[in-house]
């Protein structure tokens, strides 16, 4: 992401994300910018003295943060570029061991710039380079580039952006993540494969839900000097012309009689706008500007809410909306793009006709303070809406679309179902080989051999089991002895007939009366000859040159002579395994002496 916060929605759904893989069991980080919140965090200087990147637990947001060399660029406005990235993510990548990378948003260089990169490290892997595959995955938190938010030279950078880069990345990404139904047929409409594209719908930080339970609502209105008995009507978000909080202090302008309604404005703001925000609350006595606030005070926010209203002019999701329901808070919206369909439409809050609707949003606040049941359930369906957007459950759901993808990258959907489970992750097939109803499937630690179409059982061999390989022919004296065998029956059956009974001739007489004819009689006196002949045939075929690995513990095990590949790929591994510890027993005899 490029860059963190504490209060952005696009940031905070990637802060959440690690923090969720991490709550999974895996290793995740955010790699990201110099820049929190538009602020200089760390000196570029000190970043290219490192390498380009530094790594380190940042404390406030609770995950691991890889910060790269990066800078606020003159074109686009305002947005922030990693420098000389691919480089840099090279490094990343080989150091922690990284198999999947997520980028986010758009109109900066990080998405285009892993997408190179991926498409690089597969073609190498294709020529028989030593990287091990990575999943991409894209999430945009996309919004479309409407004339009423851009200016015309804004709106048409995000038009060639949106037609030259993106296709770019739909061409390379294992995923596309959309926040909304709505975004994943607007994607597919640009060229993404409908299976390509999953829905991720921000999330509810866990965590912060629980931070609320245990709070008092009426401390909030005691710290504020607000009437207990007051219905708190809240905005938490950036102070921006997206946001269009001057719209809220309209709705509040003309609900300033009703002394049951106070409207409290939360979020941080550094511009005119929010300059001209900060002075119109001061002059309302029915508003409270708050500025930024810290996380207890937004999880006292939440708890106190008697309503949430947001005006917004654009919307791709609104994480805090659903933050909000999920404290049992009904929301008043201006249904903008990803609005309408998280907030229900008089089930979960109200619609009103978009950002400028200023009598329809009063008159939905109104509705709610006068009509206590029908607020009350507002507010037991919005809980519940909001339930189902819990940022773990939908992080399992996207780690398990990952594995799925990281299985197809790393060629382990080759390897038998059974033995497959069991594998760790950063295993990857190398190699494979089939011959008649036998399959060798070889990855970096180990192979696996099966032998028939019906037969489950799967044979595992890890390199380091296999001590020597032994070249040999096999003989199937099995076969040969049964030729023998049978023919020896047919030939001795004529002297083997007074001993059978004779109604059990008399039983099987109509089938030797089939031999009576002269033709059957003459084939018949070759009979004794036809199982051997049989047999030195198939004896002769499996009389091949094969091969036979053998190790301590391992028992004998035979590859036909059509695996001369696969014997040479072990015997390479071998080699490689015990060059690897005598490196070691020479890393340790050096540290002993110095």
């Amino acid at each position: 992401m490029y860059q963190t916060s504490k209060s952005k929605g696009q940031e905070l759904v990637a802060q959440r994300m690690t923090r969720e893989f991490i709550k999974l069991g895996h290793q995740a980080y955010l790699i990201t910018s110099v820049f929190n919140d538009g602020l200089q965090t760390i000196s570029p200087a000190i970043l290219r003295e490192a390498g380009g990147f530094v790594c380190a637990q940042d404390t406030e947001l609770g995950i691991p943060v890889i910060r790269v060399d990066s800078y606020i660029a003159r074109w686009p406005p305002r947005r922030i570029v990693f420098r000389d990235f691919i480089a840099t993510l090279e490094k990343i990548v080989e150091m922690f061991q990284l198999d999947i990378l997520i980028t986010h948003s758009t109109l900066w260089n990080g998405p285009e710039e892993v997408a190179k990169f991926v498409e690089w490290r597969r073609y190498m892997k294709s020529v028989g380079g030593y990287y091990d595959p990575l999943v991409f995955c894209h999430m945009s938190h996309f919004q479309e580039p409407s004339p009423k938010r851009y200016s015309l030279t804004e709106r048409s950078f995000r038009v060639a952006w949106n037609k030259l880069t993106l296709p770019q990345i739909f061409s390379t990404a294992n995923l596309i993540i959309a926040v909304t139904p709505l975004e994943k047929k607007a994607k597919v409409k640009m060229g993404a494969r409908p299976d390509q594209v999953l829905l991720f719908p921000g999330g509810v930080d866990d965590d912060s839900f629980l931070s609320c339970t245990n709070l008092d609502p009426s401390t909030l209105s005691k710290e504020l000097n607000i009437s207990e008995d007051a219905k708190i009507v809240s905005y938490l978000g950036s102070i921006e012309e997206r946001k269009n909080p001057l719209a809220i202090l309209k709705v509040a302008q003309r609900l300033r009689e009703r002394k049951d309604i106070h409207f409290v404005l939360a979020g941080r703001g550094d511009s005119a706008y929010a300059q001209e925000v900060m002075e119109k609350s001061k002059a309302l006595s029915n508003v409270t500007y708050l500025g930024e606030v810290d996380q207890r005070k937004k999880a006292l926010l939440m708890k106190a809410s008697f309503a949430n209203i947001l005006m917004s002019r654009a919307e791709a999701l609104g994480i805090t909306q659903l933050e909000f329901m999920r404290c049992g808070v009904p929301i008043v919206t201006s249904a903008i793009e990803g609005q309408a369909w998280v907030v229900r439409n008089g089930i979960d809050g109200f619609h009103v006709k978009g950002p400028d609707d200023i009598a329809g949003a009063a008159t939905a606040l109104t509705k709610l303070a006068d009509d206590i049941e029908l607020r009350n359930r507002l507010s037991t369906n919005a809980a519940k809406r909001a339930e189902e957007f819990s940022m773990t459950k939908l992080t399992a759901d996207l780690d398990r679309a990952l594995t799925k993808e990281l299985l197809k990258e790393r060629g382990l959907l080759e390897v038998p179902s059974e033995a497959r489970d069991t594998i760790s992750l950063p295993e990857t097939v190398v190699k494979s080989w089939y011959a008649g109803s036998w399959s060798i499937i070889a990855t970096t630690k180990r192979i696996f051999i099966k032998k028939g179409i019906i037969s489950r059982r799967v044979l595992e061999i890890p390199y380091s089991t296999v001590s020597s390989i032994e070249y040999m022919r096999r003989y199937s004296w099995k076969t040969l002895g049964g030729g023998l065998f049978l023919s020896f029956l047919f030939l001795i059956w004529p002297s083997l007939m007074p001993i059978f009974s004779k109604a059990f001739l008399q039983t099987i007489a109509p089938i030797i009366s089939l031999f009576q004819t002269q033709i059957a009689s003459a084939i018949l006196s070759f009979l004794p000859a036809i199982p051997i002949v049989v047999a030195l045939i198939v004896f002769a075929y499996q009389a091949r040159t094969g091969f036979t690995l053998r190790g301590p513990g391992l028992n004998p095990v035979y590859l036909p002579s059509e695996f001369k590949e696969a014997i040479a790929f072990i015997r390479n591994e071998q080699n490689q395994y015990k060059a690897e510890i005598r490196r070691r027993k020479l890393k340790v005899i050096i540290q002993r002496f110095t």
